[in-house]
């Protein structure tokens, strides 16, 4: 996820401390009545499976990095604490910790955008989770809103790398093993989470390519982040080099449905045998008034090239972070540009659209 304020709304600085003292997990209660999240027993009229949640720390000590892993998962537990009451977000119950249910269900990884985090797209994870999915996603070291490492704002190479890090770790995990079935593990990401999807994939970026188009007008634009402004200054020869050769192969065959919402940085890819190595599907969903990833250079263009890819584009005013939780009130007031969306745009709707599509792909994808 990239942020770019209108210089004349809103100073940037303003809406990153409120998006940091509000937005993930600092709790609060909302008393606003339109913030009234559903019961449990209301939530499982409309849907198969009650949301257990649960969370822990991996640790690739190869590459020193810490890997804090949110899981959500099918159970028919609603005893525990609602994991979900405090959050800053609209969302269903869910169950802290809650019992597991004897089955073996598919897995579904999901990689945020820049400067987000595990939590961004609990939306998609619960209804997953509700429909007989097993949902772990990640927090991408120093590319986190309370993490940030300049260098692994452009080290996009880290982010597959810690997906296939923490499937490693969650397919050996005695707490998960038993519930997974192995031959059913697919991934989702937002924005540059949209592009680890792709690179899982197969996709093979050229940092070569994606520099020389950060000097271009457009260019400028998509590296252009409140955290540090221009990122390209950073994506120096060093890291040009390693992200074109020792980490250029980036593809996970255990991996086999993909779905890439509002995909970033697709100028990295000019020529079809960068993907060529991509031999499943892939469903790409992108907002016609993406002004952060654009659809032109980005979903549009990964939708050209890549032969077995679906393209739907949600029209109208939709915007780059219709992807990202719906907040409550509170929140909505507080970071409009994140959380508040044009008049015309419902978020919950387009949440919906996007899960049925992410559902229907899955499942024919898997069975």
């Amino acid at each position: 996820m990239t942020i770019v304020l209108p210089k004349k709304q809103m100073d940037y600085k303003v809406l990153l401390n409120a998006f940091r003292a509000l937005s993930f997990l600092i709790l609060f209660s909302c008393k606003n009545d339109h913030d009234v999240p559903p019961t449990f027993k209301t939530y499982l009229k409309t849907h198969t499976y009650a949301i257990g949640q649960s969370k822990m720390v991996i640790t690739d000590a190869t590459r020193n990095r810490p890997l804090i892993t949110e899981i959500w998962y099918p159970t028919k537990d609603t005893t525990k604490v609602n994991a979900t009451l405090d959050y800053p977000f609209k969302l269903p119950p869910t169950s802290k910790d809650a019992a597991f249910i004897a089955n073996k269900f598919p897995l579904i990884l999901i990689s945020h955008g820049t400067g987000g985090n595990r939590i961004n797209h609990s939306w998609l994870a619960s209804e997953l989770a509700s429909n007989g999915y097993i949902v772990a996603a990640i927090d991408h070291y120093g590319n986190t809103y309370d993490n940030k490492i300049p260098e692994n704002f452009v080290k996009a190479w880290d982010r597959p790398l810690d997906v296939s890090f923490t499937l490693d770790h969650i397919l050996n995990n005695s707490k998960f093993k038993n519930i997974i079935d192995p031959s059913k593990i697919g991934v989702a990401g937002f924005s540059l989470g949209g592009y680890t999807t792709i690179a899982l994939a197969g996709g093979e970026i050229d940092y070569e390519a994606l520099s020389n188009f950060s000097k271009t007008d457009e260019g400028k634009n998509e590296c252009n982040t409140p955290e540090f402004g221009d990122i390209s200054k950073y994506m120096n020869p060093k890291i040009i080099e390693e992200g074109n050769t020792t980490f250029r192969h980036l593809k996970d065959n255990r991996i086999t449905a993909f779905v890439a919402m509002a995909p970033a940085i697709g100028q990295g890819f000019v020529h079809e045998d960068q993907l060529s190595k991509i031999n499943d599907s892939i469903l790409i969903i992108s907002a016609e008034n993406d002004s952060r990833a654009p659809v032109k250079t980005n979903a549009g263009h990964y939708h050209k090239m890549i032969k077995k890819s679906r393209h739907i584009i949600l029209p109208g005013k939709v915007g780059h972070y219709v992807f990202m939780n719906e907040a409550k009130l509170v929140l909505e007031k507080e970071a409009p540009f994140l959380f508040k969306d044009d008049a015309t745009v419902n978020r919950r709707k387009i949440h919906n659209q996007v899960s049925k599509s992410a559902l229907k792909f899955f499942e024919n994808q898997f069975y």
